[in-house]
């Protein structure tokens, strides 16, 4: 993945000095550099890419796994669902943490 940045254009700037706008001094120096203005470029590791792509997928994600409601739900309806008095009760604790934080 990479990516090209369009050159920095320079603006006149007020000099306090003299009240009259100008331009840095490399800039005045150099004038043929103005016509070829230079890119850059930035290109990211195989990590960063499959980082910005688990990230992608995340946002266009719903958040809810669905294979998991559908077990949810077949085992509701075939009465075989349970859940442990200890598990309940660590769901319950994590929730109330996560809202006093």
């Amino acid at each position: 993945m990479s990516n090209t940045i369009p050159p920095f254009r320079q603006t006149a700037v007020p000099d306090t000095a003299t009240g009259q706008a100008s331009l840095a001094s490399a800039a005045q120096a150099a004038p043929q550099a103005e016509a070829t203005p230079q890119t850059d470029s930035v290109t990211l590791s195989e990590a960063a890419q499959s980082g910005a792509q688990l990230l992608n997928a995340a946002q266009k994600s719903s958040g809810i796994d669905q294979a998991a409601v559908a077990n949810i739900r077949g085992q509701l309806a075939a009465g075989s669902y349970n859940v442990s008095p200890e598990d309940l009760a660590q769901a319950i604790a994590t929730v109330l943490k996560e809202t006093k934080s």
